[in-house]
């Protein structure tokens, strides 16, 4: 019989030699432990002298095979005294399964960060467009409004300035109004940078619409000329319902308002604005028209700036937050890659140390939690060679 003592338990097997050699696999036979687990190990030199002996420490990178359970037959002396061990048999490790370390920390500092960054970064954008939307267009609604005002102001000025003209010098016919001077100042102004005011006589109750004539006008080929007809060969059928709209008001002798439609030489359209204004206790009207945008420009370009600032802005944002996430993944990186490093290194000595490689060396200097992982499983080692140390010197 060949005696076998468990050095982690102390249990003790006598065994059949010759049921030990049908194990050997090179020089040595393995067996495991019933109690603890603990791999038991014996040399075919010990098994040839039939001898007690006490297995050698295993290998750190073998790993042992399953032992089979082996009946302990009865030994003709008395065995020495068992010593239960509440020890269960260690599992053998499958290999990390699920995300590991730094796939975990790439999620939580890298990806939701990112997540939560663009989408802040979605919203304030959409937030600062939608506030330079707002501005442009309610500042275009307003310098609309006070152009249009102007426009009115400056018809209903004329109109009174003509009115007190014409009544100190109630010698000026209307053939006479375009070519006197002073008149012709009064009557035709500027307004804007483009728009003039015109005066135009008005036609009677039965009269046609040709009674509708210019009398002072920037150009003197209409003087005299039917305003509707000169109208309605320059605008065309399309256009000219909203100019003639605007007459059919001011034929009733009451002040008229209106966009129309104007089109350019060069076959532009562009919007005009124009208010009619009558001059009291005669059949004339001042009409003043101007382009809209010539009032509105600076807004639009003021509307350009703005949504160029947004651009900018936005640009700027997204480079920001691309290098943000450089520093935070290169950070990720480096660091996970050296906690990761220190706990695959503990893991394998701890490994190690399991199969009874009890000087292995630990070498880390880290002075954070994972440099005192590293302190406790030194300790560790340091207790379980007095145990075994105490252990053999009991026997």
């Amino acid at each position: 019989m060949t005696t076998l003592i468990c050095e982690e338990c102390g249990k003790i097997y006598h065994l059949d030699p010759e049921k030990l050699k049908g194990k050997l696999s090179g020089d040595e036979a393995k067996t495991r432990c019933r109690e603890c687990g603990h791999l038991i190990r014996i040399s075919r030199e010990q098994l040839e002298n039939g001898g007690d002996t006490k297995p050698p420490q295993a290998p750190a990178d073998e790993t042992p095979p399953m032992a089979e359970k082996m009946e302990t037959p009865p030994s003709p002396s008395p065995p020495a005294p068992e010593r239960k061990s509440s020890a269960k048999p260690k599992k053998q490790g499958s290999g990390t399964k699920g995300m590991g370390l730094r796939t975990k920390m790439f999620l939580l500092f890298l990806v939701v960060p990112l997540l939560l960054m663009a989408a802040s970064g979605v919203f304030s954008q959409n937030q600062l467009n939608e506030l330079a939307r707002r501005i442009t267009h309610e500042s275009t609604r307003v310098v609309q409004g006070m152009a249009e005002e102007i426009i009115a102001e400056k018809a209903r000025s004329v109109a009174l300035q003509t009115k007190i003209y014409l009544r100190s010098h109630p010698e000026l016919g209307k053939m006479d109004f375009n070519y006197d001077p002073e008149f012709s100042r009064i009557a035709v102004q500027r307004v804007g940078d483009s728009g003039y005011t015109v005066l135009f006589e008005r036609p009677g109750v039965d009269e046609p619409d040709q009674a509708f004539r210019i009398w002072a006008h920037p150009d003197a080929r209409l003087i005299g000329v039917p305003v509707l007809d000169s109208l309605r060969a320059a605008l065309g059928a399309q256009y000219f319902s909203e100019f003639r709209k605007i007459f059919e008001e001011a034929r009733l002798g009451r002040e008229a308002r209106g966009y129309y439609t104007w089109i350019e030489r060069d076959g532009q359209l562009r919007q005009k604005f124009m208010v009619i204004s009558p001059v009291e206790g005669t059949r004339y009207f001042i009409i003043s028209t101007a382009y809209i945008d010539d009032f509105t420009i600076p807004v639009r370009k003021l509307e350009a700036e703005a949504g160029a600032m947004a651009l900018q802005t936005r640009n700027i944002a997204l480079g920001i937050l691309l290098f943000s996430l450089l520093v935070i993944g290169l950070s990720i990186s480096i660091y996970g890659y050296r906690i990761t490093r220190n706990i695959k290194y503990l893991t394998h000595a701890a490994d190690r140390i399991s199969v009874g490689e009890l000087d292995t060396e630990i070498r880390v200097y880290a002075k954070d939690e994972i440099g005192n992982l590293a302190d406790a499983i030194s300790r560790m080692q340091d207790s379980l060679k007095l145990s075994i140390e105490r252990l053999r010197r009991r026997r």
